[in-house]
């Protein structure tokens, strides 16, 4: 089953980051992106193949590993999970995990946690919560001072802040 919708199947677009590099990408690989799909959907993605869609609440690295990450999974569907409200057990999610996403959050935490920003801006869910997963498996070897910066850094993970207080009182 093919992700994209109609209208973005082979469209090219280029983004503006955040450190100012433009990178030329075909939109169809954000379509898992909300904030992307809402921006076409009001027509703020014209044709013309020189229009620069700003994109300055992320970095260039990262919405390049964000863009190897969505090109992997363009053809796939989003698993079951991702669409609970309520957190599953990470031990669960790392059942579900395939090991090409093992492998691809295999990075320093800094740089999870760089993803996850990438992924909060751009609302994708999926990414966001495989991170937000390493992030909770990571956290049983950290302090919890350090754990509470990751924390503090991205608002977005007081959904996970359950699993990560369980974490806590467990070291």
């Amino acid at each position: 089953m093919t992700r994209s919708t109609p209208d973005l199947v082979s469209r090219m677009v280029r983004f503006e980051t955040r450190d100012g590099r433009t990178i030329r990408v075909n939109l169809a690989l954000l379509d898992r992106s909300l904030v992307i799909r809402e921006m076409c959907r009001v027509g703020q993605v014209p044709e013309d193949e020189d229009f620069i869609l700003p994109l300055h609440g992320i970095h260039s690295d990262v919405l390049l590993k964000i863009l190897l990450w969505a090109e992997y999974h363009e053809e796939h569907d989003e698993p079951a999970w991702v669409a609970k409200n309520d957190p599953l057990p990470a031990e669960e999610i790392e059942l579900q995990t395939s090991d090409w996403d093992k492998e691809f959050l295999r990075v320093q935490i800094d740089s999870i946690c760089d993803i996850m920003e990438g992924c909060n801006y751009l609302d994708i869910a999926w990414l966001y919560k495989l991170c937000a997963q390493k992030l909770v498996f990571h956290s049983r070897r950290e302090s919890v001072s350090q754990f509470r910066k990751y924390l503090e850094k991205i608002p977005s993970l007081n959904e996970f802040q359950g699993l990560f207080m369980e974490q806590i009182k467990n070291l």
